[in-house]
C-alpha cells in the first residue's frame, strides 16, 4: 500500500513539472495537475494542500530530492525554503574546474582551454535541463528565481567566460559590451544543443547527429565565438 501510494506522489510531481513548464505559475491550476496525473482534485488534496505546495513537490521533482520521507499533504514551506533546495541544485551541478583554473592569476587558457569550458557548460546544462527549463518559464514570477537565474547564473558565468576569452587572446583589461554579448551568445549555442535540442520536433531533428556529435561541434562552435569575439 505504502508502493502505491509513493509511486501516485511521483506521477503527481511528473505532472506538476510538466504543467508549471508548460504554463507557468499563474496559469497552472490545481485541476491542471489532476487531470494531467490522471487523479481526481480531491485525491490531488491528499498528498498537497495548495498550489504552493505543489510547485515545492515539482522543484523536489526536478531537483532530485527524494519524494518518500515527505510528510502528506505537502504544504508550502514558502517561497525561501524552494529557492533554496534549486540554489542548492546548482551548486550542486555547476562544477567548473577548467573555468575556475583558466581564471587564475598567471593562467594562460587558449582555444582547447574555451572548449574545455564549453564542455563543462554543456554537461552542467545536459544535466539540469529539466530544472532548467521549469525555472526559465516561472521566474518571471518569482522575483526569487529571476534574480537566482539572472544574476546568480547567467551573467556571472557571462563575465567570467568573457574575461577567459580575453586571456585566451593574449589581452588584459575588462571585457567590453562586444565581448559580454559574445560570450551570451556562445551560451547560447552550449544550451540549445545540450538542452533545447532535445525537445525539437522530428521535422526539425538534424539526421544522424547523436549526443556526442552535439557535445563537440558545439564546444567547438563556442570556443570560435569568443576567439571571434577579441579579434583573435
Amino acid at each position: 500500500m505504502r508502493r502505491k501510494a509513493e509511486n501516485r506522489l511521483e506521477e503527481i510531481a511528473e505532472a506538476a513539472v510538466t504543467c508549471f513548464t508548460d504554463m507557468g505559475i499563474k496559469r497552472t491550476q490545481m485541476a491542471d495537475v489532476a487531470r494531467t496525473a490522471g487523479v481526481s482534485a480531491g485525491t490531488l488534496y491528499l498528498y498537497v494542500t495548495s498550489k504552493e505546495a505543489l510547485f515545492h513537490l515539482a522543484i523536489l521533482r526536478v531537483c532530485g530530492r527524494p519524494l518518500d520521507k515527505l510528510a502528506l499533504p505537502l504544504a508550502d514551506p514558502g517561497i525561501g525554503e524552494t529557492v533554496s533546495i534549486y540554489a542548492a541544485r546548482v551548486a550542486e551541478v555547476a562544477e567548473w574546474p577548467a573555468l575556475r583554473a583558466a581564471l587564475a592569476p598567471g593562467a594562460k587558457p587558449d582555444r582547447a582551454t574555451l572548449a574545455a569550458i564549453g564542455g563543462e557548460l554543456y554537461d552542467m546544462l545536459h544535466e539540469a535541463r529539466r530544472a532548467i527549463w521549469l525555472l526559465d518559464h516561472c521566474a518571471r514570477e518569482v522575483p526569487e528565481f529571476d534574480a537566482l537565474l539572472s544574476t546568480g547564473m547567467r551573467s556571472h558565468y557571462r563575465d567570467d567566460i568573457a574575461t577567459v576569452a580575453l586571456k585566451a587572446a593574449g589581452r588584459t583589461g575588462a571585457p567590453d559590451t562586444a565581448l559580454r554579448l559574445a560570450a551570451r551568445l556562445a551560451i547560447e549555442i552550449i544550451a540549445w544543443a545540450a538542452m533545447h535540442r532535445t525537445k525539437e520536433t522530428t521535422a526539425n531533428l538534424i539526421d544522424g547527429l547523436d549526443e556526442a556529435g552535439a557535445r563537440k561541434t558545439a564546444t567547438e562552435s563556442f570556443a570560435a565565438v569568443l576567439l571571434a569575439a577579441t579579434g583573435a
